[in-house]
């Protein structure tokens, strides 16, 4: 009998193991996959992501974003050198392992190539089924990824939304990764209801194309043979890895737990709708987890309401905000680059929110009353701005 049973050991599962184990319960981190193993994700960490983190890991950092570029069909259209800190770039098999590693270090039983075969919830329990056999515990985190089995046993997030992901490692020239250099890409011209990205590694690139819009994924791989034809610099590549992934939305929200099972990451469907990024929003979820998990004990009564609302009142307000300027963004591609590549104003108020010093909420507070001279502003330094 374990007190908390962590389904996923991404970073939702992971945190939330180390966060519950670092409490003095007995905690059970249970994993399908051999670690390290690969996952789709262009492996960048903002500031504010980095910062939740309650361990230093810096060993698993490969390059840190000194710039970023914005871009239409290939062409950058603005190049901007940050001026503080702003985030690092990991690959995420090195990153997700060290986390589990962390976890298992404060205490927590590690348990790979055990996959989820059936869960059982009673009054006092929670039983699960795995490959690697049976287990029980006072309490279950379903950190089981976008195709949650946890979520599905339940009935929770029936109607979830999701968008989809393709990238390739990319080898290419030396010279290549130099004119690339420390600098973040994102395409919003790339495909339809969507952009591609170019993140640099220590050694490769990662490119990748995000499809926003469900159900519209069909010809992502076309789609990403097209965005790498179009940009220069990988004239000369060639495809290390290539895998494709679901990306949870951020548009269903609600219930997230029932009984003494709750949902983290992007089992909760946790991903920023914009840009895809869920890494934040899993750490996030994983604190609130731990945090009415350990009132819960603490309190004699396994009762997990408030996770839901926190997550509601934490992060369904900042996805719900950006929302509505994903809905901009991909409505208006070649517009809402102009505007992101023209207007100062606009550019410090997202390189904000994207680096933590805002709340999505707050630049959504602050971009909407004040979008026709955002636009004016774009509009009047763009006289020789063609597509």
């Amino acid at each position: 009998m374990y007190d908390c049973i962590v389904v996923g050991a991404g970073p939702a599962g992971a945190l939330s193991a180390y966060l519950l184990a670092d409490k003095g319960l007995r905690t059970l981190l249970l994993e399908k996959s051999t670690l390290p193993r690969y996952k789709t994700c262009g492996g960048g960490l903002p500031y504010k992501t980095i910062c939740s983190i309650p361990f230093d890991i810096q060993s698993v950092l490969e390059v840190e974003a000194k710039g970023g570029r914005i871009a239409y069909q290939g062409r950058t259209t603005l190049e901007v050198v940050f001026e503080k800190s702003y985030g690092w770039l990991t690959m995420r098999d090195r990153f997700d392992h060290f986390l589990a590693q962390r976890a298992a270090a404060a205490g927590a039983e590690l348990i790979t190539g055990a996959n989820l075969v059936a869960l059982h919830q009673e009054d006092h329990h929670v039983t699960v089924e795995t490959t690697k056999g049976r287990f029980t515990a006072q309490t279950l985190v379903g950190a089981d990824g976008v195709n949650s089995l946890t979520a599905r046993t339940l009935g929770l997030l029936p109607n979830r939304l999701t968008g989809a992901a393709l990238e390739a490692e990319v080898e290419v020239p030396q010279s290549a990764l130099e004119a690339q250099g420390p600098y973040v890409t994102f395409d919003f011209g790339a495909l339809p209801g969507g952009y591609g990205w170019v993140f640099p590694k220590s050694d490769h690139l990662s490119v990748g194309v995000f499809q926003a819009h469900p159900g519209k994924a069909a010809d992502i791989r076309t789609r990403l043979e097209q965005y790498m034809a179009r940009v220069s610099l990988l004239n000369e590549r060639k495809v290390l890895h290539l895998q494709g992934h679901l990306i949870p939305l951020g548009s269903s929200f609600g219930r997230l737990h029932k009984g003494h099972v709750l949902l983290a990451g992007d089992a909760a469907n946790l991903a920023d709708p914009w840009i895809g990024e869920g890494i934040y929003y899993a750490l996030q979820s994983a604190r609130i987890a731990s945090e009415v998990i350990t009132d819960a004990f603490a309190s004699g009564q396994m009762n997990l309401n408030d996770y839901s609302r926190r997550i509601g009142r934490e992060i369904g307000r900042e996805l719900a905000a950006a929302r509505w300027f994903a809905k901009l963004t991909y409505w208006k591609p070649r517009g809402s680059t102009l505007l992101l590549s023209r207007s100062r104003r606009v550019q410090r108020l997202l390189f904000a929110a994207i680096r933590g010093d805002i709340t999505m909420l707050q630049f959504g507070r602050r971009f909407w009353p004040q979008l026709p001279f955002f636009v004016g502003e774009a509009l009047s330094s763009s006289k020789n701005w063609k597509q």
